[in-house]
């Protein structure tokens, strides 16, 4: 096992997408251009919401 970063970004409540940083300042980078962007769908506007998590992942995980 070996030490990451995930990125987790939820939209409107619900999980939108994670990906794995070896830095946390990687993983902070994105997520202040992700965090609270806003999106519209049809009539609805619905919000991103990321947060950086420190987390355990096997050695063969591709980490960014």
């Amino acid at each position: 096992m070996k030490p990451a970063f995930v990125l987790l970004c939820y939209l409107a409540g619900q999980p939108a997408g994670m990906l794995h940083f070896s830095s946390v300042n990687n993983c902070d980078y994105f997520k202040k251009y992700l965090n609270d962007q806003t999106i519209v769908i049809g009539e609805e506007q619905k919000d991103y919401r990321c947060y950086c998590k420190l987390v355990k992942v096997n050695e063969k995980m591709r980490i960014y």
